[in-house]
């Protein structure tokens, strides 16, 4: 044999062991790749974020005890004395205006039926019956305020005397002996019994008397001796 083809077979048999090298490593990576295919997938399950809640305990607030209140001091109060007015207020003398007979009383909070004016009204003061012409006197020194001739209770003199009292003498005679601003003593006649008032004129003569204090009207009763 030749020395080209020595050269030549030596050659080939270098390429054929390459040839079949190489076929070998495509035949180990066509039997890999295949196996790869064969494999089932391997499918990677991600765990869900799973929210956890966390119970915390109640916390207790120790509870505080408020210290009680103190017990209000009660300190007493002294009353305050409300004078009573009593007939001394009309001193230094109280007498009764006219020796009689009371015939209708005061009355301020239950009506009386009135025979004059045939309906039933309050009554403000004492009605005394007399003779005509009887002598009305006053019942403390005082200061003669006026001397009307009032349509409904005729002729009526107005006394004012010291703490804050009046008195009233209606139904008198005409042209009584005294004059506004005029004083007077306890027990002076100021006028006579008539029958001057029109409202009450089914008594007769009578003395129509009334007492005030502080411009409030009060039970003469109470006030003035009979």
């Amino acid at each position: 044999m030749s020395e080209f083809k020595k050269g030549a077979a030596s050659l080939l048999r270098s390429r054929g062991l390459y040839i079949a090298l190489a076929l070998c490593l495509v035949a180990a990576g066509t039997v890999g790749y295949l196996t790869t295919l064969q494999r089932p997938a391997v499918q990677t399950v991600v765990p869900e974020e799973v929210e956890v809640e966390i119970i915390k305990p109640p916390v207790t607030v120790p509870e505080i005890k408020k210290p009680l209140p103190a017990a209000p001091v009660i300190v007493p109060v002294e009353e305050e004395t409300v004078p009573v007015s009593g007939p001394e207020e009309l001193l230094p003398q109280v007498v009764s205006p006219l020796d009689g007979t009371t015939v209708t009383v005061f009355s301020m909070t239950e009506l009386m039926y009135d025979d004059t004016m045939a309906d039933w009204r309050t009554h403000n003061g004492l009605d005394i019956q007399a003779g005509e012409g009887d002598a009305v006197k006053t019942a403390a020194a005082g200061t003669v305020a006026s001397v009307i001739n009032d349509e409904m209770m005729g002729t009526t003199v107005t006394i004012d005397h010291a703490g804050g009292f009046t008195t009233t003498y209606a139904s008198l005679q005409k042209d009584p002996p005294v004059t506004a601003g005029q004083q007077v003593a306890a027990g002076d006649i100021i006028g006579r019994v008539g029958s001057t008032a029109s409202a009450e004129s089914s008594m007769g003569p009578h003395l129509h008397f009334s007492v005030y204090q502080d411009g409030e009207l009060i039970d003469p009763s109470e006030y003035v001796a009979q």
